[in-house]
Order: C-alpha cells, then structure tokens, then sequence
C-alpha cells in the first residue's frame, strides 16, 4: 500500500470540474478562500469558546458540567468551521493566518501535524482505500470496508458504535496521536515527511498545555470528581459530533470502498474516484451548512478542499450539473436523518455479511 497510485496521464474529469469553478470564480469576482461571512463566524465560535470555557469557573455546581458540555459543542464549531477551513489553506489567504486557524486542532487536545498527515495527505488522497485511508481503519473495533475481516461481534456494531464515538476524541488524545507520533505513520502509509523539531516541540508543549488548561487549572476551583465528570462530558459531545459528522459523508450505503489491483493502482482518476467514494447530505438546511463549516458538502470539498467551504452552497448546482453531463453525479442524502440511516444501515450491514455480498450491496449506477 505504500505505492499506491491512480491512473497516470490526464485528469480530464477534474480538469472540465476546475475550469468551471475558476469561471465561476473569475465571473462573481471571489476569492476562493473565506470572505467576511466566514470571518465573521469564526468571532462568534470563538466568542462561545471563550464564554463556555470561562463559565466552568464561575458557575455552581451542576450548572458547570452544562458549561463543559457547551464547550465540547463550542469546540467541535470550532473544529470544523475554523480549523478545517485553516488545515486545508481556504480560511484566509494568508498562509500565516492558515496556519494560526490550523493549530486550533490543538485545542481538542491532538495534533495539528499528525491532522496534516492523516486528513490531508491520506484521506483526501485515498478516500476509502483501506490501510491508506486511517478514517475507516477503527483497529477491528468497527467493520467499515467490507475488503476489511469481519468478526463475530461485529453484527452489532450498528448499535454499539454510538457509545464508542462518544470517546473518538479521548482516544485521540491518548493513543492514536502517541501511536503515530511513535512509528511516524498513518495506517500503514509513512508520514510524507519528517517532523522537524518545531513539530517535536509542538507535539509536547501542546499536550502538556492541554492538560494544564483542562485538568490542571479547573482543579483549583473543582474538585476532582467535578473535573473528571467534566472533561469526560466534554469530550463526549466533542468526540461524538466529531464522529458522526465526518463519517456520514463516507461510511455510509451510498459510498464505494475502491480497492488498488496488484500493482497498487487504483482504477478511476482521482476526481471521479473522490465522486464515488464520498456523499453530500442536508445541501439545503442552511443551519447545518453554518454550524458544520460546509461538511455536509463533502463532494465539492473534497474536489476543491483549497476552496473555502462558504463558497459550496453556490458551487452545488454547477458542479452537479457538469458532473452529470459527465456521465458521473453527485451522491446526496436529502437529510440528516437520511444520511444517519444510510450510515446505519451499512454498518448493519457490514457486520452481517462476508466481504463478497457487502462489496456488492452498492451499485455505483443507482447511487
């Protein structure tokens, strides 16, 4: 899997989708990275940041543990409306400004050079590709890809995974950051580069800073029950939204799982292969589309991930046409709740069936 590669030669499919988002581009006279609309958010997030973050010291009793469980949510808002958009180069553009939005990862408690590796480089690259792509790689805990080994219990992981994602960002906190960190990998794809000793300082001033600001500092006005009760509440609204959000558009009935041949190739261009491994939900509840950054418009972002997401709303309809005339289209749950049952259904599925019978239950013609 470390060679893993597309088709060599022309992009033809991404190349019609680029040029139509530069006309659009050129004709509305954008920029493509965040406007005033995206600005403007991210001082309100911040804002509920800040005020969440504060009221666990000032607020009685069981009224903290709400602040802790609005801070989780504040911190999620966070997460996908400012950090995202900073990671991927689209929240400014100024490549400083990117990099300051981007170390807002941190503020979860993991990495911003360790996002970089598996967000960036992998998961956007190999979408849905098993040992590349560490998104769908839950250490046998959850079947995902049906090119992945089912075990027993894994029948009732449509109900258990809701508990689980509860603790997605605990257990990035203290073991995948570390287990990365340790071999220099994601999944079983090395890291596309060194970390240079600002990232090892990085890495540990960040962790030590995090416990310091979430254990250390409430501590002194909490007791310890109150903070431990605390940070698992926060961490339990932040790993579950984090979970849910980022799985929907991927792990889900309508999504493919491609799998490279024996020389590592995989079959489609890259663009078509993001199209077919990668589904839209919600793209017209406005609300969504503000609190997740745009998420719900997984397609267009992950076609365009240098575009800012407040842009997606607009581009939709362009791309989705083209990407029809094309002979491809653009995978959509009308809903949330559609989408939710989509994610359901295929990890029921998953747990139930062999990986021939699961690799057929999507049809790339009727999805």
């Amino acid at each position: 899997m470390s060679n893993i590669h597309f088709p060599s030669g022309q992009r033809p499919v991404y190349q019609q989708l680029s040029a139509l988002t530069n006309g659009y581009f050129k004709a509305v006279g954008l920029n493509k990275t965040g406007d005033r609309r995206l600005h403007n958010k991210a001082l309100v997030i911040l804002a509920m940041y800040a005020f969440s973050y504060s009221a666990l010291y000032w607020l009685p009793g069981n009224w903290a543990m709400a602040a802790w469980l609005l801070h989780g949510v504040a911190t999620a808002l966070v997460g996908f409306n400012i950090m995202h958009d900073g990671a991927h180069d689209s929240f400014s553009s100024s490549r400083k400004l990117n990099r300051l939005m981007a170390l807002t990862f941190n503020l979860i408690g993991s990495n911003r050079f360790y996002w970089a590796q598996k967000h960036n480089r992998n998961h956007h690259a190999f979408t849905n590709v098993d040992e590349a792509d560490e998104d769908i790689d839950a250490l046998g805990l959850f079947r995902m890809s049906p090119h992945q080994q089912r075990r027993p219990f894994h029948r009732f992981q449509h109900i258990y995974v809701w508990f689980l994602y509860l603790i997605t960002t605990l257990f990035w906190f203290f073991a995948l950051d570390f287990k990365a960190y340790k071999s220099q990998k994601i999944a079983k794809r090395a890291y596309s580069q060194p970390m240079s000793f600002g990232d090892h300082a990085e890495f540990w001033i960040s962790k030590a800073a995090y416990l310091c600001i979430y254990l250390v500092l409430p501590a002194m006005v909490m007791t310890t029950e109150q903070v431990i009760w605390g940070f698992l509440i926060m961490h339990a609204a932040l790993g579950f939204l984090f979970a849910v959000v980022f799985q929907l558009a991927h792990v889900v009935d309508k999504a493919e799982f491609p799998r490279p041949d024996e020389n590592d190739a995989l079959q489609d261009e890259w663009a078509v292969h993001q199209m077919r491994t990668t589904v839209d939900f919600a793209t017209n509840n406005r609300f969504l589309t503000w609190a997740l950054g745009g998420l719900n418009f997984q397609a267009e972002h992950h076609l365009f991930p240098r575009i800012s997401h407040v842009h997606y709303p607009a581009l939709h309809p362009l791309i989705e046409e083209r990407a029809k005339e094309l002979g491809y289209e653009l995978r959509s749950y009308p809903t949330l709740w559609a989408a939710l049952a989509g994610h359901y259904r295929h990890l029921r599925d998953m747990g139930r069936h062999d990986s021939k019978e699961a690799s057929s239950q999507t049809d790339p013609q009727t999805c």
